[in-house]
């Protein structure tokens, strides 16, 4: 098991009963019995065959599905309802969670692991339907907080109908498999939005992001997977068939827009992830006058690199399977083919052409020569997370209503 090779982590494994392999002994029993299968079976992969290819869910192609997650406890029923609203055969998509750098207080892995023995036995939704007021249970971050009122209507409903029932018939179906991997990294940024989008701790944030991402990819990854799909938890809405969307392309990278709602008096949305993007000459400029080692944070005043961003592309009535390709990429929504990481593309977490993380792995994937997507209309939104300065306009709003 992976705890003989890394002292510094734990690993779960949740089976399609919904049972879990917890205890010592449970464990001795799992890690002889796949010992002794190991020794007396010999398994031929040609790795031709999981390649990946547009049709994918035609040519049965699984597809590995990873989630990292910190201090993530509240996000994850969002989460859950979004992965079994994935249209892709569950049969067919491998589940990995790591959840790495929680506090003290937090509860993210004993609630990941009662979610997916539910999860497994096609029983959440059952348990979500049981606790449909969202209050009790859920308590969800971003849109169903504190700012409801202040949201758009027309998104609030988008969102109402989105978990509203019917769902699609596959919904309840257990998963193929789902690990759950605990190991920290040295992560102390605090989660708050100001806090991780404070632009002096973006490169030390990428570069431990990247180390966490590798640590999954490389625990996870089995020679049948044809596709790995990166997906952030606090996505709020997404279409069911994302996976199929970003398959259609035939590229070896793909990443949609993401965007987040805000409340009505900041413009009710604004786009979110700046970090796909295409390369600009100003940005090679500004590269060649930092230190090796500096990190360019896209999106910021300190580093002005006059990209082009996917995100500022979009047009809510174009036509969302439209491409462009990409140089850097975000890491909320990312579909790659399986083969770029047996070939040695990965999340740099250290400085790869002035960059780190996901951004560096689209950089990487480009230099390698393959090819890399963005579907500039083809729109998710992340969840409504105030910042300090939202936070001071909601409470001045709040005073004015009580004065009047």
């Amino acid at each position: 098991m992976l705890r003989k090779f890394d002292n510094g982590a734990e690993h779960y494994l949740i089976s399609k009963g919904g049972q879990e392999i917890l205890d010592s002994s449970d464990k001795e029993r799992y890690e002889e019995e796949v010992k002794s299968l190991l020794d007396s079976t010999v398994e031929h992969y040609d790795l031709r065959d999981f390649e990946g290819s547009a049709q994918g869910e035609v040519n049965r192609e699984h597809v590995l599905l990873l989630v990292p997650l910190r201090n993530a406890e509240q996000v994850l029923p969002l989460m859950f309802k979004n992965l079994m609203n994935l249209t892709y055969p569950h049969e067919l998509i491998d589940l990995a969670f790591l959840v790495s750098d929680c506090s003290e207080d937090d509860k993210t892995l004993e609630a990941l692991l009662e979610y997916c023995k539910e999860l497994q036995s096609g029983t959440l939704s059952d348990v979500f339907a049981a606790h449909s007021s969202d209050e009790e249970l859920i308590k969800e971050k971003g849109t169903h907080d504190l700012f409801l009122k202040y949201m758009r209507p027309s998104y609030l409903k988008m969102v109402k109908d989105a978990y509203s029932p019917p769902f699609h018939k596959g919904y309840d179906k257990p998963f193929r498999s789902v690990q759950i991997f605990q190991k920290d990294f040295g992560q102390i940024i605090g989660q708050g939005f100001s806090d991780r989008h404070a632009v002096k701790v973006q490169g030390i944030r990428r570069k431990l992001m990247g180390r966490a991402r590798n640590w999954l990819t490389a625990n996870a990854l089995k020679p049948y997977h044809s596709w790995v799909y990166w997906r952030d938890a606090d996505v709020e809405l997404c279409p069911g068939s994302v996976i199929q969307d970003l398959m259609s392309t035939d590229f070896d990278v793909a990443v949609p827009n993401v965007w987040r709602p805000l409340p009505e008096f900041l413009q009710g949305e604004q786009p979110y992830d700046l970090n796909s993007w295409i390369e600009s000459d100003p940005a090679l400029q500004l590269a060649q006058t930092l230190d090796e080692d500096d990190v360019i944070v896209e999106g910021y005043a300190e580093y002005p690199t006059w990209r082009v961003h996917l995100a500022y592309l979009r047009d809510p009535d174009s036509n969302p399977k439209d491409i462009i390709e990409l140089d850097g990429v975000g890491g909320v929504s990312i579909l790659a083919k399986a083969k770029l990481f047996r070939n040695g593309v990965h999340f740099p977490a250290f400085t790869f052409e002035n960059h780190a993380e996901t951004e560096a792995f689209g950089k990487m994937a480009k230099k390698m020569g393959y090819r890399v997507a963005g579907l500039p209309h083809y729109t998710l939104w992340h969840i409504y997370e105030p910042s300090d300065d939202d936070l001071i306009q909601i409470a001045e709003r709040e005073r004015e209503k009580k004065r009047s």
